[in-house]
């Protein structure tokens, strides 16, 4: 799961990227953090979001998760 994770996350910041997506100066987590953990949730914990966020948090995946 965890190289699935990486991949999600590589793609969906270079996408970002490549359509010019600019990020919010106040932001503590990115866009693509963000995107990243509700496909983690939709994909590997049938949408329940709090336990994506917790296994992001337990991995060390999200610094500010």
């Amino acid at each position: 799961m965890l190289n699935e994770i990486i991949a999600i996350y590589a793609i969906t910041d270079d996408l970002l990227k490549a359509i010019g997506h600019h990020e919010d100066s106040r932001r503590e987590m990115s866009d693509a953090e963000i995107m990243t953990t509700a496909l983690v949730a939709a994909m590997f914990f049938s949408g329940n979001h709090s336990a994506a966020c917790n296994y992001m948090k337990d991995h060390n995946l999200i610094d500010k998760m």
